[in-house]
């Protein structure tokens, strides 16, 4: 195995280290906050976290943390890693002793976009990666709504690939949907990714390929392994799904 390609290997791959960061942030409400933040998983593109705040998606958060260096794009010699976030999910922690959120979010680079210095409540949404092989975002339109699109209940067997910032298979795997909409999907996995990872989304019989984000990965109660993806580049074209009539549809 070449050196470049190990090296391109060990970036990829999930980091669950007993680490801390100190989360920065900013409400129309309250101002500026920080709070001190347990992660969960971290990798080069994003961040799993404990947060006692919750945080609205489509928000950019700023991050300090002791980032093994072969993770980071920028910043490899200091002590503390810098980069900015954009939140992908955040969900209620519950069991026993739960309190707080856990909040997804996607690398996005050392700086803040021009405009959330002029309007720290802007809305953002990725729109593809960066050179570096961080996320890209543009503004949004509007705050984030849950439901946008229309979801299928069906069985749909793509190929997903994880890949790099030279969009460069690393690992993939033949899986199913659980269900897909135009604008994402939830699928199976036996992969080993993290929130903010970036994963090809292949399916030949609907002619469709596209990049997209892991906003979210959950174990369901079968015990198996569920990813949340948005489609970043293109929308799958949901029109060329077979109509069954015992299909199961529901608005999310």
């Amino acid at each position: 195995m070449s050196t470049s390609t190990e090296l391109l290997k060990r970036k990829a791959e999930i980091s669950t280290m007993s680490l801390h960061a100190v989360v920065k942030g900013k409400d129309a409400v309250e101002g500026n906050w920080k709070e001190v933040a347990d992660i969960a998983s971290v990798s080069a593109t994003g961040s799993g976290l404990y947060l006692q705040r919750e945080c609205r998606v489509g928000t950019l958060l700023s991050l300090m943390l002791p980032l093994e260096p072969h993770l980071r794009c920028h910043d490899h010699e200091k002590e503390l890693y810098r980069v900015w976030g954009l939140v992908q999910h955040c969900q209620p922690l519950s069991g026993d002793g739960g309190s707080g959120f856990h909040v997804g979010v996607a690398f996005i680079g050392k700086d803040a976009p021009v405009s959330y210095k002029e309007n720290p409540d802007q809305p953002y949404k990725i729109c593809g990666m960066n050179e570096n092989g961080l996320w890209k975002v543009t503004e949004a339109k509007a705050q984030f709504k849950v439901r946008r699109h229309v979801r299928y209940w069906v069985n749909v067997d793509p190929y997903l690939a994880l890949v790099d910032g030279h969009r460069d298979a690393l690992r993939g795997e033949r899986t199913l949907t659980e269900n897909i909409s135009k604008s994402g999907a939830a699928v199976i996995t036996a992969l080993d990714v993290n929130i903010g990872d970036r994963i090809k989304f292949i399916c030949e019989k609907f002619d469709f390929s596209g990049l997209a984000v892991v906003c979210n990965r959950q174990t369901g109660k079968d015990g198996r392994e569920r990813l949340h993806l948005q489609f970043v580049e293109n929308t799958f074209p949901v029109e060329k799904l077979e109509k069954v009539k015992e299909q199961k549809v529901s608005v999310v």
